[in-house]
């Protein structure tokens, strides 16, 4: 059996259709998995990129706010918790400056925008964050900015940021979380 097989690849035939045929389905087999695993592993890197790039805006205002907050005289926010207005009043003159989750669509994702003033939005805003949104894991809801006030100390903000860059799978959620003092206001 060995040797009819040696001989008759000794000869130079060539394939006949059907071993052809056989072959290029092999081959086009083998191609289209190795394309899906490729296509799979560039979503998988552009969704980590998304997310790692959502997460360092998030960290990045979070920053800025804790500057803002440590430095106000007071805090304002509202009863949904998705603004807080900070209040500047220390040494005569008086400003105002407001950190608000907001969107064009009034859902998630939102953007963290700051705007000097005691009002904010998406449209007049300077956005610091993006992919921001109210729910946890579970689908809880989760406040933005919550007031903490503890007697004998300085009042303190709670702030909780989720941050999701695709709100169809919250498997890549990421919540950061501080509570900030405002240092500048008088103790409770």
């Amino acid at each position: 059996m060995a040797s009819r097989i040696r001989a008759r690849l000794a000869r130079e035939e060539g394939f006949t259709l059907i071993e052809l045929v056989t072959t290029m389905a092999i081959l086009g087999f083998v191609l289209s998995g190795i394309i899906a695993v490729s296509v799979s592993g560039l979503h998988a890197q552009t969704d980590m990129n998304l997310r790692f790039q959502a997460q360092q805006n998030a960290r990045v205002a979070l920053t800025g706010m804790r500057n803002d907050i440590r430095t106000a005289c007071q805090e304002s926010v509202p009863a949904d918790g998705m603004s807080v207005t900070l209040t500047y009043a220390c040494g005569g003159t008086t400003s105002q400056v407001t950190w608000c989750a907001s969107s064009s669509s009034g859902s998630a994702p939102y953007g963290l925008y700051r705007q000097a003033g005691a009002v904010c939005s998406y449209s007049t805003g300077v956005q610091r964050a993006d992919q921001i949104t109210t729910t946890d894991k579970s689908g809880n809801p989760v406040t933005i900015f919550a007031p903490l006030v503890v007697s004998g100390s300085h009042p303190q903000l709670q702030v909780t940021l989720p941050v999701d860059a695709n709100l169809a799978n919250t498997q890549g959620l990421y919540t950061l979380t501080d509570t900030m003092t405002l240092r500048n206001a008088a103790v409770s």
